[in-house]
């Protein structure tokens, strides 16, 4: 099937996917569709000043699970295809693990909340007064809470975040 240069990638890709509707055992149209697939993700991704594509939105991360998903079911005997969408799921699944962002900021702020915490049970317990003991562990449960809200991130959140600086093209 003819890709038209002008075309926008979503479109192509639309198009190359009802054309496969209609020939769905056609193994030239499926490589087809699978190529104009990479190439509409390619097209997503942001794009830095040095020419490097990374995933700098929730909306990219769940385009490329979808791509390299479809990609392996369209074309899985295209070992070019086939490396690419392995390298994309991959780069999706290393980018959601949690990373903890001025660690060492974030441990000296969790001490404080325990100390705070514990402080204020031991003078509850010694003075009798239950109802201090129950705001010390609510409040020191929310600060910790807190803290861990507030200084972890999925690894592609704090790649996207150090590249900011750099992007020339944000993608979709």
């Amino acid at each position: 099937m003819t890709v038209h240069p002008d075309e926008d990638p979503a479109a192509t890709v639309e198009r190359m996917h009802q054309a496969l509707l209609a020939q769905p055992d056609n193994n030239e149209l499926r490589v087809d569709l699978a190529w104009a697939i990479r190439r509409m993700t390619e097209a997503s991704l942001a794009l830095t000043i040095y020419e490097v594509r990374l995933i700098a939105s929730e909306q990219q991360r769940a385009m490329c699970r979808e791509a390299a998903a479809r990609i392996l079911e369209l074309a899985p005997w295209d070992d070019e295809l086939r490396t690419f969408a392995n390298g994309l799921a991959a780069e999706v699944e290393s980018g959601g693990q949690w990373v903890w962002q001025s660690r060492s900021t974030a441990i000296a702020l969790a001490v404080c909340a325990i100390v705070v915490g514990l402080g204020l049970v031991v003078t509850g317990g010694l003075t009798g007064d239950v109802v201090i003991i129950v705001i010390a562990g609510v409040v020191s449960s929310a600060a910790l809470a807190g803290i861990v809200l507030a200084f972890r991130r999925q690894s592609w959140q704090v790649a996207a975040r150090a590249a900011a600086p750099v992007i020339q093209y944000a993608g979709i």
